[in-house]
């Protein structure tokens, strides 16, 4: 078979190159037909090619297109531009990227209707504590003549900065809370500039749009009224409040309008809504420094109120929000390291261990209680012992303590110094806060988180173990305040005084005098270690009979 074909191979090839040689001589030529194909199998199976695919037609550019004049201005590199500045030009950037730089807020003939509604809303800042002077809006000439490109490109860019500069003060931020005090920890919550300007573009109605940017806690549109009110010089009706003087001393009196309720007072305090979280919480915890008083709220009604020990001027509870997740009945209380050096160590090192007996201290190491005679106390590193006080009547923390972890350690607890909550200035304290009736407390949040019935809260305060440590299921939220002026159901206006000079800060800082207010942070004292005392001699009862020579009795030999 192999020389078959090997012969008509042959004879093929023969052939073809007489019919060659015979086209060389002059012979007619030929056409010889195409190629055949070579056969693959996997050609023949595959899936036809998808057509190639076809570029779409550009956009058609509208006329009233500013692409190189916008472009041009937002690309424009300016040294004295702040991050800020910068992320909002980057912001309409992109913005007028997606629309092939068509203008938004201006028409060749003036203002848009969009652009008219902004800029009459951003021209009423003021009527929501803002100031309008802040935000650089167009002069345009009103339907005398058509603008150039030039013209309309210049007045399209200010707009759209001035609404992104507005949303940032409307949410806060014209002064960074933690650049005003060391002791105020509210973290803003700024909008993101490309999802407000997108917003305003494609809203129906951007005054409105801007409008919501505002806070829309109850309080703040209460006080936002009663501020128009003082600036039209109308009376503001108020309840009694504490007034504390310059001395530290409280008394009840009538504040007279011209005299308490300055518009300066309710801005500070309008701001001060704007850095708090856009939802407190469907169920939480609210204490206000100034008032000296805890609230629990559910559902936006106060469902509990009551007094509060705060921190003294120089030991200040901070200013922040968090989340509470235990309740602690019959806690331990663990002397700090600065009381354990200023307090303790010194009688021990004498060779007296009286102060750990008048306030019922122990002493561990490694984890075991130990006898201090067996310790030379003048050269020990008095940071490697633990210094603690067991449950029971005189502890410091009372029966029971809630927690809310957070950087500054303070946290809210019982006290058996009940007098002090007969103060009208509660400031006693190292930071942390102590609660009258925290009993009650422990029944709101336990039944709302665990279903406890106030007989098991009473059980585990009267009979059960110690540092009997419940943690919640759900978080609850704290928020720890500083507000100084409050508006009540009735429209009356409740002012309490600035113990810390938050408000002062707060003004300043409004203002931009960012010289007062750094020398004031200079002068401001570093936020201490919080606890509930910083030295023993405040676990004495004001008025009692240890009060005077307290120091001779602790430490005397």
């Amino acid at each position: 078979m192999l020389l078959s074909r090997m012969l008509v191979v042959s004879a093929v090839t023969m052939a073809v190159a007489g019919l060659c040689a015979w086209a060389s001589e002059g012979g007619p030529s030929l056409t010889f037909p195409p190629a055949l194909p070579v056969f693959d199998s996997q050609v023949e199976n595959a899936e036809p090619a998808p057509p190639a695919a076809v570029a779409p037609p550009p956009a058609q550019a509208s006329p009233n297109a500013l692409a190189p004049e916008i472009g041009d201005r937002l690309a424009a590199s300016d040294g004295n531009l702040t991050a800020a500045d910068r992320e909002d030009r980057a912001a309409l950037a992109k913005l007028y990227e997606a629309r092939q730089h068509e203008p938004v807020w201006v028409a060749a003939s003036g203002l848009s209707p969009a652009g008219r509604a902004v800029v009459a809303e951003i021209a009423r800042a003021n009527d929501w504590g803002l100031d309008a002077a802040a935000f650089r809006l167009p002069s345009l000439p009103a339907g005398e003549r058509e603008l150039g490109r030039t013209e309309r490109a210049d007045a399209e860019i200010a707009i759209g900065l001035a609404i992104l500069k507005y949303a940032r003060h409307a949410r806060g931020g014209r002064a960074l809370p933690t650049s005003l005090s060391r002791n105020i920890d509210r973290q803003l919550s700024l909008l993101e500039p490309g999802r407000v300007i997108e917003a305003a573009a494609k809203a129906e109605k951007p005054d409105a749009y801007l409008r919501s940017l505002h806070p829309r806690h109850p309080q703040f549109e209460r006080l936002r009224q009663k501020y128009l009110a003082v600036k039209r010089g109308q009376p503001i009706l108020t309840a009694d409040t504490e007034a504390v003087a310059e001395d530290g001393k409280a008394g009840r009196r009538k504040t007279a309008a011209s005299e308490g309720a300055s518009a300066q007072k309710l801005l500070v305090n309008m701001e001060q809504w704007r850095w708090m979280p856009d939802d407190l919480g469907d169920l939480y915890v609210w204490v206000n420094v100034p008032e000296f008083m805890i609230r629990v709220v559910r559902g936006g009604k106060v469902i509990h109120t009551e007094r509060v020990v705060v921190g003294k001027p120089d030991t200040q509870t901070p200013i922040f929000s968090d989340e509470m997740e235990q309740v602690i009945f019959h806690p331990f209380w663990g002397v700090p390291d600065s009381i354990k050096k200023a307090d303790i160590q010194p009688s021990l090192a004498r060779g007296s261990s009286r102060v750990l007996e008048r306030y019922n201290l122990r002493i561990q190491y490694n984890g075991k209680d130990i006898d201090p005679q067996g310790v030379d106390w003048a050269t020990a590193d008095m940071r490697k012992f633990h210094v603690y006080q067991p449950p029971g009547g005189e502890n410091l923390l009372g029966v029971v303590k809630f927690r809310f972890p957070n950087k500054h350690d303070v946290y809210m607890h019982d006290t058996p110094q009940k007098n002090l909550f007969n103060a009208g200035v509660r400031a006693f304290s190292h930071g942390c806060m102590r609660v009258r009736e925290p009993q009650r407390l422990a029944e709101l949040l336990l039944a709302a988180d665990q279903a406890w019935p106030a007989s098991r809260v009473a059980a585990a305060i009267n009979g059960g173990p110690q540092n009997n440590q419940i943690n919640l299921r759900q978080k609850i939220p704290v928020h720890i305040t500083y507000f100084t002026a409050a508006v009540e159901e009735d429209g009356k206006l409740r002012l309490f005084g600035d113990i810390y000079g938050h408000e002062r800060r707060i003004a300043l800082g409004l203002e931009g005098k960012t010289q007062l207010l750094a020398q004031l942070l200079k002068e401001e004292k570093a936020p201490v270690s919080a606890e509930p005392i910083g030295h023993l001699a405040e676990t004495t009862n004001p008025g009692s009979r240890f009060k005077k020579d307290w120091v001779r009795r602790a430490f005397e030999n």
